[in-house]
């Protein structure tokens, strides 16, 4: 009797054993991450479980953003630096959002910001003050890092052939488009001209009105959108590197829109959401709110939406686009599984 009691005591013990060396290993396979995306108007953070060998995002846990409009604040500067307030209250963000993770149990952070703060004069010295005072290892990315963040980051949301694949982002302060080349290589348009660069253009340019003392330019009427949308039609045609064209012209490539304006703006301002959306529910959308005054779109962006449907439509005649597939995916998936942010 009592040999079968500690044959039993022993058997528990083993198992107890296994299932603790089976939680080790799995505990030890992946990491639950918090990635930032320091944006030119949002900051965005996702937090997930992470794949540490193979860098595949197992679950995506929560996702936070919070306008902070840093490069409408830049444009607005005369000295070229990012403002006190618009700094600390990047900061405060970040903590916030740090907070939250940290209640999920997040073990590893990592932040990255991109074009507006290579043109701020401190913007560099501000992530060193982020990284200081947030805890949060943080970097200034380059233009093709950044396009390839999102470009990957798009890859492992969906099930296409990356040779088949255009990914379409539109930030505040800087545009990118990212193709796979036929010869393996990345192909990159990297832009300044965005959602809050353009709305400026809109103002100073075709409304003549002064950028540091108007913000939106709405109302816009119909002969102002009509100059808008042949002023960055030619931007484009004359910007765009002739192998995107040339790629998008003379094959089914998927166009993959990422950023708050793909995402949240045009369907919004469509009245819908899709899987997709088409060259003309953008043209149609365009002219059901040319006119409108800032509060009709009862938007905290309200300044940039009539702006971004030009913006957006100017792109997709100018290449060919027929439809775009938004997608909510932002450069934080992409910074969780790259290995050397890590």
């Amino acid at each position: 009797m009592r040999l079968s009691i500690r044959l039993v005591q022993l058997m528990g013990l083993i198992l107890c054993l296994v299932c603790a060396t089976n939680g080790f290993a799995q505990s030890e396979s992946s990491v639950r991450r918090a990635a930032f995306d320091i944006g030119s108007a949002v900051i965005k953070c996702t937090i997930a479980d992470v794949n540490i060998s193979t860098g595949q995002i197992i679950k995506t846990i929560e996702t936070l953003s919070e306008k902070i409009d840093f490069a409408e604040d830049l444009a607005r500067s005369y000295d070229s630096n990012l403002s006190r307030d618009i700094m600390n209250a990047g900061i405060k963000a970040l903590e916030e959002m740090k907070r939250i993770a940290v209640k999920q149990n997040v073990k590893e952070y990592s932040a990255a910001g991109g074009a507006v703060f290579r043109s701020a004069r401190n913007g560099r010295a501000y992530f060193v003050r982020i990284e200081e005072e947030t805890g949060i290892p943080s970097r200034i990315v380059s233009e093709q890092q950044a396009a390839m963040l999102s470009y990957h980051a798009v890859r492992q949301a969906l099930d296409f052939s990356s040779r088949d694949l255009l990914v379409w982002d539109i930030g505040g302060g800087s545009m990118q488009m990212t193709a796979r080349h036929m010869d393996g290589g990345l192909l990159f348009y990297i832009d300044p001209m965005a959602s809050v660069s353009f709305k400026n253009v809109v103002i100073g340019t075709i409304q003549g009105k002064n950028i540091a003392t108007v913000s939106s330019p709405n109302p816009v009427n119909a002969d102002e959108v009509a100059s808008a949308l042949t002023n960055i039609k030619t931007h484009a045609a004359t910007s765009i590197p002739p192998l995107i064209t040339s790629r998008l012209r003379h094959s089914n490539m998927i166009v993959a829109g990422i950023g708050g304006v793909h995402y949240y703006g045009i369907p919004e301002q469509i009245g819908r959401r899709d899987k997709v959306f088409t060259r003309d529910d953008v043209a149609k959308a365009l002219e059901k709110w040319t006119g409108k005054n800032d509060e009709d779109f009862e938007s905290e962006f309200a300044a940039t939406r009539l702006t971004n449907l030009i913006l957006v439509l100017g792109y997709m005649d100018t290449l060919g686009i027929k439809e775009v597939h938004p997608l909510v995916i932002n450069q934080s998936d992409g910074l969780l599984a790259a290995p050397e942010f890590w």
